[in-house]
């Protein structure tokens, strides 16, 4: 127990001697997080606005196509499939689309008032007046179509909109990029910590040196990988406190019990990325070898795990791998419990796939490792 003891504390004060792993592991992780929460990339595209149609008439139909973009315009609402309102109104809850709008019966009809529920998320209000916004222009266009009354009579007396403001889980783009990087900041510090730590060593003799003393493999290989886990618990919590204070990200809101239960997702995400790096590092021969190959490894996951943006966007061909990898675990079930305050135990398909991926890269690691 002595020697694991005495190996972790080595470790640790060569990674806070080291400015450079200090510098990956934390000021670039935050740096780009901070960047992408101020440029708010997710602001650029349209309003994600459900509707539900009960009029089923002529006229709804209409301002249905204007907001679709069927009648040749651009599409003004990006608009989910389905038009239950139950479902919708999930869907808002949970910070998946905007607001959804609920078009009564009688709607269109002259002579009579119609108003148009319009329920949105409460943290999307910048993007919910915008679709408000949209909605009014689209049915003053409408009601001139129809409306056989002079130009200067008010819209307002045939429809109006009627918001309905409801306190949402989604937090915007901020509360999708903060567990992103979060998550990146695992794999790079994992995989590229352990990468070039081991073939830097080996590279100097100093693993050939330990072989003699006794130390094993299994003291080397566990201390390694402790070692680095605790460092991922430490980095990922400055992370997500620079995600509360700088981004203004509601972490696990309602849920204090997440600051423990992250701690085994660090763990089982570390250990997958610090078991790959150990498996790298085995087969790399030396430093200029090893870059490449951890960047073939984690470049694909940084841009297809949906880190950066939603996997949504990705072709179906390559989405269908792309929700395998090891990362996309990682960033789904983190973002889970960031933005909704999801319970660790509720992380079922996460976990078993980062678990699955752990019996793998722990298996290409024992295989892989070698002394000299």
């Amino acid at each position: 127990m002595k020697i694991y003891a005495a190996f972790i504390v080595a470790e640790l004060k060569m990674f806070f001697r080291d400015r450079a792993a200090l510098f990956w592991s934390l000021a670039f992780p935050t740096v780009i997080m901070v960047a992408f929460g101020l440029f708010d990339f997710g602001g650029f595209s349209p309003p994600s606005v459900g509707i539900v149609d009960q009029a089923k008439n002529q006229t709804s139909a209409l301002l249905v196509s204007v907001l679709k973009g069927d009648l040749g315009g651009e599409p003004l609402f990006d608009v989910p499939e389905s038009d239950d309102a139950e479902v919708l109104r999930t869907e808002v809850l949970a910070g998946d689309i905007t607001a959804v709008m609920v078009i009564p019966e009688g709607f269109g009809e002259l002579g009579a008032s119609s108003a148009i529920d319009l329920t949105f998320d409460g943290r999307k209000a910048q993007e919910a007046e915008a679709a408000r916004s949209i909605l009014g222009q689209a049915l003053e266009g409408v009601f001139l179509s129809v409306a056989d009354v002079p130009a200067e009579y008010r819209v307002e007396n045939w429809a109006t909109i009627s918001p309905n403001e409801v306190a949402g889980r989604g937090q915007g783009y901020k509360g999708f990029i903060v567990p992103g990087i979060v998550s990146l900041s695992i794999m790079q510090s994992a995989l590229f910590g352990i990468v070039f730590t081991l073939v830097r060593l080996r590279n100097q003799g100093v693993l050939k040196r330990l072989h003699a003393t006794p130390i094993g493999p299994n003291h080397f290989l566990a201390g390694s990988l402790a070692t680095r886990l605790l460092l991922l618990v430490i980095q990922t919590n400055v992370l997500l406190l620079v995600g509360i204070f700088v981004s203004r990200v509601d972490v696990a809101p309602g849920y204090p019990l997440f600051w423990l239960e992250v701690i085994p997702l660090i763990f089982l995400g570390g250990f997958v990325f610090a078991s790959l790096g150990l498996a790298i590092s085995g087969i790399a021969k030396t430093e200029n070898t090893a870059a490449p190959l951890a960047n073939i490894v984690s470049l694909p996951m940084m841009f297809l795990s949906g880190v950066f943006f939603s996997q949504a966007v990705l072709p179906d061909w390559l989405l269908g791998f792309a929700k395998f990898l090891p990362l996309t675990f990682l960033a789904d079930a983190m973002r889970a419990m960031v933005n909704s305050g999801e319970t660790l135990f509720s992380q079922g398909g996460p976990i078993l796939g980062l678990a699955a991926w752990a019996v793998v890269c722990f298996g290409l690691a024992v295989w892989a490792f070698r002394w000299e």
